[in-house]
């Protein structure tokens, strides 16, 4: 019985929310489609760039700087390497028990 009632319920609301946009079109809601075919203007140079090449070019630039962290990871890492300097091991370190080694 729930069930029925919540398929009439959702069938009544399909209707009217169709009747609203029939009466009530809102033609600033733009498609999927139409949303990347936006333009958009640079604020530091003032270009307008469609807003797909503005993400295509976002993301070229994290992909550079991530591969320049890589690269400067990695020459960190090779540095450290060579000015790492070895502990040696002691092959009798002193108790910490109190008993004095001779």
């Amino acid at each position: 019985m729930k069930k029925f009632l919540f398929g009439i319920r959702e069938f009544a609301w399909m209707v009217a929310d169709e009747i609203a946009n029939w009466l009530y079109p809102y033609h600033n809601q733009l498609t999927p489609e139409q949303r990347f075919e936006v333009r958009v203007k640079d604020p530091l140079t003032g270009e307008m760039w469609m807003v797909e090449e503005l993400i295509e070019q976002m993301n070229q630039k994290v992909d550079k700087m991530q591969d320049d962290m890589i690269w400067i990871k990695d020459k960190i890492l090779e540095h450290e390497q060579k000015l790492s300097f070895k502990v040696k091991k002691r092959s009798q370190s002193p108790s910490v028990s109190g008993k004095i080694q001779t």
